[in-house]
């Protein structure tokens, strides 16, 4: 029996320990909830003042002197916001630099790459003895089963080959 009434006993104080810590945790939600309200009454107040500086009346010393302070600190905030844009422009700067570089690097391998494709056809056409059809007009290298030069617009239908006339 002794095991069952401290048991209940047990329940009992955790019981009461619950409640107390429930009513207490009630009563720390309504201070908070007032300390709130509060906050919310000063900043109408302030609001309300505040309203009256912007038209131009004359408030006592102490609300003129918070006013101006309100003021200053909207202006650095002005001059902080601009700044982060000149921070925003810079970073934008550097990163349309940074794309144009890529993509000039990128067109530089790809021209090379294609330089070397030509040169290496131009070494294998020369091991082969075959000589490359020229324009008859002007000279220019012809591209396989071309009908006109790209350079001056001569009929390629025969040209002589490497020979320029």
């Amino acid at each position: 029996m002794a095991f069952f009434d401290k048991l209940g006993e047990m329940t009992k104080i955790v019981s009461e320990k619950a409640n107390d810590s429930l009513a207490t945790n009630n009563l720390i939600a309504e201070i908070n909830l007032t300390k709130g309200n509060i906050q919310a009454l000063q900043r109408e107040l302030g609001e309300h003042y505040w309203a009256k500086f912007a038209v131009g009346e004359k408030l006592d010393d102490e609300a003129m002197f918070i006013c101006d302070k309100i003021v200053l600190a909207q202006d650095k905030i002005k001059v902080l916001e601009g700044q982060i844009n000149q921070i925003k422009a810079e970073g934008e700067a550097r990163k349309a630099e940074r794309a144009a570089e890529k993509a000039e690097k990128k067109a530089a391998e790809e021209a090379e790459k294609a330089a070397e494709k030509v040169e290496e056809a131009e070494k294998a056409a020369e091991k082969a003895g075959i000589e490359k059809p020229v324009c008859r007009g002007c000279g220019a290298d012809l591209a396989e089963g071309v009908k006109f030069c790209s350079q001056c617009g001569t009929p390629a239908a025969e040209p002589v080959e490497g020979v320029v006339e």
